[in-house]
């Protein structure tokens, strides 16, 4: 199955659990997770408040972003019910409030990274 800017959906959804992964295997998670927070952002014209450049600095974003494109992943399989990419776009809309919310903490700007704090 082929999408949009060379995204395919041509196996399982992949979960990665962040906190157990390998840094090397990490590297490579987020190389993947990158390309499609690419099309993701172009796709549905998100900016900056919503996912900042820097959003592989921010744990909880990793995470949604994450998430989400293991939705994505199981909404478009070939098995997929027809009702499974409108329960994306359900999720979707909260993962944004959550990405906007997360972000609005961060603190980071079109321009600029704010490291987080540890507690």
């Amino acid at each position: 199955m082929r999408f949009e800017e060379d995204l395919y959906v041509d196996e399982d959804p992949r979960v990665v659990c962040w906190k157990d992964i390998n840094s090397t295997d990490e590297q490579v998670e987020l190389r993947r997770l990158d390309e499609w927070v690419n099309w993701l952002t172009g796709r549905y014209h998100l900016d900056y408040k919503t996912i900042p450049s820097c959003w592989q600095q921010h744990g909880s974003l990793v995470e949604e972003l994450a998430a989400l494109r293991t939705m994505w992943e199981g909404s478009f399989q070939d098995d997929a019910a027809p009702s499974d990419a409108i329960a994306f776009h359900r999720e979707l809309d909260a993962s944004l409030r959550r990405l906007r919310e997360w972000n609005s903490r961060s603190g980071c700007s079109r321009t600029t990274h704010r490291a987080q704090l540890a507690e």
